[in-house]
């Protein structure tokens, strides 16, 4: 395919070199193939959008103060010039006419390379295919949409539209160029890899071995960590014994020149089983890049006019677009530019943050640098961070209570916050480097119920001992209560993952993803306050130790067949990631806590959703894995459903202690009446859009647990 440069070239300044303030540049913007999204489709008063795709060149000064943390950037090939070479894809959703754009641009954080905000936002697919466009939420607003390639294990193509959104990220290497060794740790579960068929198993691993010897690995396997069978009673540790896998039934297979793993199930073992691999691999990439390539990509898009090519800058028109900011600066081409990511994308937000990387590292002695991101919106992350910016990093991983418990991403600090740690010691916070530069961002962070659980939400208001801290004045912290990671389908629509024991929670939370995101715009744009935070706390006491039944208040649901498993939390301790093999000290650990529940085991606190107020079931912020994969651990990502009995005469049979349906609801359309009037109430509160309300109203009348 031809390769199209953006409007018209001029001759560059400087083509190829770093100014003296400048840690990394666009070298080349080299644009792939322009078309009209959508088929040219029309959006409210915004208009056709138009689609740009290809790769960002870009180049990275080393030895730049602004780079310094990048881990192994130092022996990173250089060019003639002794700057670090990269690339990444990168995808542009514009509107073609200016005049009735907004100057906003939203940065969707790819996820292991997919595009998630047309699906959260815009209820569509990720390409950009006529009828494909949903509600079209952000091209209604006039938001221009952009994504790029960040992690380092995801490859590039040049076709991030229609496949994955990659990079090509250089290997360090030794000063004298031999390769660079060194232990590396891989874990695996099967119902969750998809590596397995029949009795045996086949996985990747992140990097090459170093050799085909068994000699320098370690492989073993167990059912799981926690070292006791009754958490509630015997407290929850993390240090179960494991089995080594025989040599002779694993072995290094060759697929089309990647080098995988492949072993044959031990007996005992099942689809939910741990397998931990230890080896000596080679060729570390530099993932750390991925944050400076974020950070210079927006930087062009929003301030040069050329890349150091010549090549037009694609957005550089919104310079002249009508000003819809109660303060412009149109010496920017966007007013307001937010991050916003989701999951492992939410995790990377707070980690680009955390690492210094919203200065864009152009500063002077005056002026300490510029702020990339005026706005930050992270989705279901939690307290944790990632596995990114590593020697052998593995930005896919991330910490669980079953798998991948011991990965490295999940340390403190967790709260924006700047505070000592009772636990480690330690002094710091997510928003330290912003405020020493002044770069900070305006935040909205939302987790649903299972973040509180799974994710150690509770880290985000409270120290290590469990005291409350303050939530910082740029920070908003919302809750929705009950949900699984990512919210679930809405009450008409019921599943039981088949990893799980019970119902996948039906609790949505994509209206509110959509609800907050023009909120953080009037934030950034006009200094309207977003609604208070709505977060369990122990200020008001909507925080409990989860291994506390009574304290947590979720109701006794035993004889119904739903016992509790709210110590199935994430637990958190100490853990020193210097070599392969994590060194957990298991006296330090942090006090988790979980929400406190109403009568009916719905949480208390967070943004009170129709499927709270006018409850169907209970909706639990955990999971169980069944039969076959590790029963009795956390089913990762799933909240539970109990259904509430329909009749007394039900309640009695199973012993159940919350009120029937028949004795809450007159019938379905008073059922009906008080979800659509709790919709209303969130509408009031700025917290779901006016149009979102009959999402709510249709689910309820679609729903078959309540005749």
């Amino acid at each position: 395919m031809r390769r199209l440069a953006y409007g018209l070239a001029v001759l560059p300044l400087v083509a190829g070199t770093a100014n003296a303030a400048d840690p990394g540049f666009v070298n080349n913007l080299e644009i792939v193939k322009t078309f009209d999204a959508y088929g040219g489709a029309s959006f409210g008063n915004t208009g056709p959008y138009e689609a740009i795709v290809g790769i960002v060149h870009g180049k990275l000064d080393p030895n730049n103060p602004a780079n310094a943390g990048i881990v192994d950037i130092g022996l990173a090939p250089r060019d003639a010039n002794g700057l670090v070479n990269y690339s990444t894809d990168f995808v542009i959703l514009r509107p073609k006419n200016v005049a009735t754009a907004r100057r906003v641009l939203f940065y969707d954080v790819v996820n292991r390379g997919n595009k998630l905000a047309t699906g959260t936002f815009n209820g569509a697919g990720s390409n950009f295919d006529a009828g494909q466009e949903g509600n079209a939420l952000l091209l209604r607003l006039g938001y221009t949409m952009v994504w790029s390639g960040w992690q380092g294990d995801i490859a590039q193509t040049g076709s991030g539209d229609t496949a994955p959104v990659g990079t090509n990220f250089p290997i360090a290497r030794n000063s004298d160029g031999s390769a660079i060794t060194g232990q590396s740790r891989e874990e695996y579960i099967m119902d969750s890899s998809g590596g397995l068929s029949g009795n045996i198993a086949t996985e990747n691993l992140t990097y090459p071995p170093a050799t085909m010897s068994k000699a320098d690995v370690t492989f073993n396997w167990r059912q799981t960590w926690r070292t006791s069978d009754n958490p509630l009673t015997e407290g929850m540790t993390f240090n179960a014994p494991s089995t080594p896998v025989k040599k002779t039934d694993w072995s290094y297979v060759n697929n089309n020149g990647r080098v995988q793993l492949q072993f044959t199930m031990p007996p005992g073992a099942d689809q939910g089983s741990i397998f931990e691999f230890i080896y000596t691999a080679k060729h570390p990439k530099v993932m750390g890049i991925g944050f400076a390539a974020v950070r210079d990509f927006i930087t062009f898009l929003n301030r040069e006019t050329t890349d150091r090519q010549g090549h037009a800058n694609p957005l550089s028109d919104f310079k002249s677009a009508p000003c819809h900011a109660k303060h412009c600066d149109f010496a920017q081409n966007f007013d307001v530019r937010i991050m916003e990511g989701i999951s492992q994308s939410g995790r990377f937000t707070k980690d680009f943050l955390w690492r210094g990387f919203n200065n864009d590292g152009r500063g002077t002695a005056k002026n300490k640098g510029h702020t990339v991101f005026n706005g930050m919106f992270p989705i279901i992350s939690g307290a944790r961070k990632t596995y990114t910016d590593f020697r052998w990093g593995q930005p896919g991983r991330w910490s669980k209570q079953h798998e991948d418990h011991w990965q490295p991403g999940d340390q403190f600090p967790f709260a924006y916050n700047v505070i000592t740690d009772p636990v480690s010691g330690q002094t710091d916070g997510l928003l330290k480097p912003c405020l020493d530069t002044n770069t900070c961002p305006k935040i909205v962070h939302l987790d649903g119920g299972f973040e509180v659980s799974g994710a150690r939400g509770s880290l985000l208001v409270t120290d290590g001992a469990g005291n409350p801290i303050q939530v910082p004045s740029n920070v908003r912290l919302y809750e929705v209560p009950g949900t699984n990671h990512g919210g679930g389908a809405g009450v008409a629509v019921l599943s039981t993952p088949a990893q799980c024991v019970y119902l996948r929670s039906a609790v949505e939370e994509a209206p509110i993803d959509r609800a907050l995101a023009p909120v953080l715009e009037d934030w950034v744009a006009n200094n309207v306050a977003p609604p208070p935070s709505k977060y369990p706390t122990v200020a008001d006491n909507t925080l409990a130790p989860p291994t506390d039944q009574d304290a947590v208040g979720f109701p006794d649901l035993s004889t119904a067949g739903f016992p509790y498993y709210g110590y199935l939390y994430n637990p958190l301790v100490v853990t020193d990631y210097t070599n392969a093999v994590p060194v957990a000290h298991l006296n330090q650990a942090y006090k988790v806590l979980i929400g406190r529940t109403d009568k009916d085991g719905n949480e208390i606190a967070g943004v009170r959703v129709p499927e709270i107020v006018a409850p169907l079931a209970t909706y639990a912020n955990w999971n169980v894995r069944a039969v076959g994969h590790a029963p009795g651990d956390g089913c990762i990502s799933n909240a539970s459903m109990f259904p509430i009995p329909k009749t007394h005469a039900e309640q009695v049979i199973k012993g159940d202690p919350r009120k029937p349906l028949q004795d809450r609801y007159t019938n379905k359309a008073d059922y009906v009446a008080k979800v659509k009037a709790a919709a209303q109430k969130l509408v009031s509160q700025r917290l779901l859009l006016q149009e979102d309300v009959s999402l709510y109203v249709q689910q309820a009348k679609a729903q078959t647990l309540f005749p």
